[in-house]
């Protein structure tokens, strides 16, 4: 349910602040609340453009139109849905007790991560390193907390001489899929399964383009499992909301295997 913010902080972080996109990024961002309210003729009046500007803006963050947008606007008004959206931690507790709360919150990220082990297939991560080794066009998909896990892992790949792509925005993302072929390899994150949802043309493209798949992720009951080769398992349904952290732990040490399985041949 990140997604909106997600999209409007790439435009902010990216674009030209002479980008007509941008000038309704800034304005959203600024007057969250008012847009949940106005019509498509006020918003564009507001950004000094047209209603069908709106419209190619909406298109462009992943929206089938400005009713669809508002929609998830209109989500976050209350105090109580903005809230559930972060860590799972009671707004009572942190409030009266800050101290128990990280108490109570630290020992859930440990068990979480424990419990992790169980779900963990390590013939299918090395499956997974190999395709990376093997393969000189190796990309990642995924958009919020997994990219910048991606991000990670592209980095510590890169220290082992391994080149691979992580691109931050989808529309890059999805011009990426469009130059993967059988000899290339696509890399799905998404631990609560959401990108399904939010990136459905990349997903297509990646299918289409014959590429060796592999998904990381949380929820094994979407669609996406059964249209991968490889399903890198890092938890269950019950912990989604605590998936940021098993997935840096998975992505930690896959950084660790593909070093001790691979370092050697680079080493002089």
């Amino acid at each position: 349910m990140k997604y909106l913010f997600y999209r409007l902080i790439i435009y902010l972080d990216t674009a030209s602040e002479n980008d007509t996109n941008y000038n309704i990024a800034w304005f959203m961002a600024n007057n969250f609340k008012r847009v949940a309210k106005m019509g498509i003729s006020e918003l564009a009046k507001a950004c000094f453009v047209s209603p069908a500007t709106i419209s190619r803006f909406c298109r462009a963050i992943g929206y089938e139109n400005f009713a669809h947008l508002k929609q998830e606007c209109t989500l976050y008004r209350t105090n109580s849905n903005r809230y559930t959206s972060l860590a799972n931690v009671p707004e009572k507790d942190i409030l009266k007790n800050p101290a128990q709360a990280t108490k109570e919150y630290t020992q859930m990220v440990a068990r979480t991560i424990e419990e992790m082990n169980q779900h963990l297939d390590w013939h299918e991560i090395d499956a997974c390193l190999k395709l990376i080794h093997d393969s000189d066009n190796v990309s990642f998909f995924g958009t919020q907390f997994s990219h910048s896990a991606a991000l990670h892992f592209q980095t510590d790949l890169m220290m082992m001489d391994k080149f691979v792509v992580a691109h931050m925005d989808v529309d890059r993302q999805i011009e990426c899929a469009k130059g993967l072929d059988q000899n290339a390899v696509a890399i799905i994150i998404s631990v609560n399964g959401n990108y399904e949802r939010t990136c459905p043309k990349a997903l297509s493209l990646i299918r289409k383009s014959g590429a060796k798949s592999v998904l990381i992720t949380s929820n094994p009951t979407i669609d996406l499992v059964r249209k991968v080769d490889h399903v890198i398992r890092i938890g269950d349904k019950a912990h989604m909301k605590m998936g940021k952290h098993t997935l840096l732990t998975v992505i930690e040490l896959m950084a660790c295997r593909y070093f001790a399985l691979y370092s050697h041949e680079n080493r002089v």
